[in-house]
């Protein structure tokens, strides 16, 4: 149990316009066949493989996913830490076939704390969401509506966010620092 942003966690962490400049710069990494277009939400899942963690947002990841298969109105982004191993990253492709799979890089600008985490992206790259799944033991929420509906709006045209939910402790892990480069 810890907070998803620890008090000794750099002020950026608790800045929405530095997180939505982050997550901006994130999606400029994307493979050029995967480039932001004017229909799309974009949806990052922080996922550190070596969180025991994961497994309490398996399920929250797992629905959203499945909500928009290969729906070309919604991208989904895996961003595992710098030092996630070949192995990791080609289990993430396993499990997330429908998601880009990729390394944070010590250069990024996204300040990242703590994992499992969700971001959500809108068409016009702002930031509608980004912070946990949810928070206690257990990192619920009764359901996925709250995120899947989100989406909904934003793929309808409205706004949503900048909702920065930093609140709360949970089960996170901390995400690890930068040590090495990613390729």
């Amino acid at each position: 149990m810890r907070p998803f942003v620890e008090t000794s966690d750099p002020a950026s962490a608790r800045d929405p316009a530095i997180v939505e400049a982050g997550l901006r710069e994130l999606l400029l990494r994307l493979p050029e066949s995967e480039k932001h277009t004017d229909h799309t939400v974009t949806v990052v899942h922080l996922w550190n493989p070596d969180c025991l963690c994961n497994s309490v947002s398996a399920r929250h990841t797992s629905a959203i996913i499945n909500e928009w298969p290969g729906s070309p109105d919604v991208r989904f982004v895996i961003l595992t830490p710098t030092s996630t191993s070949d192995e990791s990253l080609s289990e993430a492709r396993k499990v997330y076939p429908n998601a880009i799979v990729m390394k944070a890089l010590p250069t990024d600008a996204l300040p990242l704390t703590a994992s499992p985490g969700l971001g959500i992206v809108s068409a016009n790259g702002d930031m509608a969401y980004f912070g946990a799944y949810g928070f206690g033991a257990l990192c619920t929420l009764s359901d996925e509506a709250l995120f899947t509906n989100m989406i909904k709006q934003l793929l309808s045209g409205k706004d949503y966010g900048p909702f920065l939910n930093i609140a709360g402790s949970g089960c996170f892990c901390d995400w690890p620092a930068a040590t090495q480069s990613a390729p």
